[in-house]
């Protein structure tokens, strides 16, 4: 992993070096994540963000069935159906 230094101006702002800039294709105006982990300061891409959630909330899908959405939406449809019924 490299590292690099920045300096922090007197508006808070922190300028990442040309070379980092190109290397996570950042242009003007990109919006990055920022959070604080423990006393450390993480920056990431929207894209990193993302991929990170999607990978968290993965775990939690049915493996060969159907997905939680599905399953309401089908027992949602049954209860309207009955509904009609009566």
């Amino acid at each position: 992993m490299e590292q690099f230094t920045v300096r922090l101006d007197g508006s808070g702002r922190i300028l990442l070096p040309a070379k980092v800039r190109k290397q996570l294709e950042l242009q003007q105006g990109s919006v990055l994540i920022a959070r604080v982990d423990k006393e450390r300061l993480v920056l990431e891409t929207r894209s990193r963000a993302l991929r990170e959630v999607q990978a968290y909330f993965s775990k939690f899908r049915p493996t060969g069935g159907k997905l939680l959405s599905e399953e309401l939406i089908e027992e949602r449809r049954e209860e309207a159906r009955r509904e009609l019924e009566d």
